[in-house]
């Protein structure tokens, strides 16, 4: 996609996946789309190409473009995947982290650190958007800054596509409860303590209990079934 319109509706359609603003089943509508971000639906029409292409996006006679809808047998396979690859990127990570990306990762566990506390302050038991948002973004660029500082590009663009497809699993599904925010921000805590601490065992294994006690809240709160589909297509 050499063409700059192209690219930002990409970018725009990619962020609304990522945040759950398009959740499973939406049909995304070229010129709504397009008059979101002020282009035509032709640059649009390529960006859900792409995303087509990607596994984001499914092309349905008749109907159009429409998000994915998962099945748990994809959630499963993608958080392996995650698995695999991310626990070996923490450990790269341990031993390569620059200062910079060090003090990154600091400052994004205090950001979170500050959105656990308004929750808790608040009384409530779970978070609202004008949290839950920020927290869910900060949840991912905690994993790519370890992404990035492992150097691997590769890994860095299949594990951040297996985010994406693993949140439009989760997309109203996932409920930010305080105490699923606080087990995350510990969880990210352990992890950070081990890179800091250039302990590449230990922040492997701290990834790998984060990463399995994820995919078991996340199909929890799916409910059962083995294979079918939640969504209308």
């Amino acid at each position: 996609m050499a063409d700059n319109h192209s690219q930002r509706a990409y970018r725009h359609l990619r962020q609304k996946l990522l945040d759950g603003s398009v959740p499973p089943g939406s049909r995304l509508s070229y010129g709504s789309i397009g008059r979101e971000i002020g282009v035509s639906a032709t640059p649009v029409r390529e960006a859900v190409g792409q995303l087509a292409s990607e596994g984001f996006v499914e092309l349905v006679p008749q109907l159009g473009a429409i998000v994915r809808t998962l099945t748990r047998e994809e959630a499963v396979e993608l958080y392996e995947l995650r698995e695999a690859l991310e626990t070996f990127a923490v450990r790269r990570a341990a031993e390569n982290m620059t200062a910079r990306q060090l003090a990154e990762l600091v400052e994004n566990l205090h950001t979170s650190a500050e959105l656990v506390a308004r929750v808790r302050r608040s009384g409530k038991k779970a978070a609202a958007r004008s949290v839950a948002a920020p927290f869910h973004a900060l949840d991912l660029a905690f994993h790519m800054i370890l992404l990035e500082a492992a150097g691997n590009r590769r890994m860095l663009k299949v594990v951040g596509d297996s985010h994406i497809l693993t949140r439009i699993f989760q997309a109203d599904r996932h409920s930010f409860r305080l105490d699923i925010l606080e087990t995350t921000q510990a969880e990210h805590e352990s992890i950070s303590e081990a890179i800091g601490n250039r302990d590449g065992a230990t922040a492997e294994e701290a990834m790998r209990r984060h990463i399995r006690n994820s995919l078991e809240l996340t199909l929890a709160e799916a409910g059962p079934g083995t294979g079918e589909r939640w969504w209308a297509e």
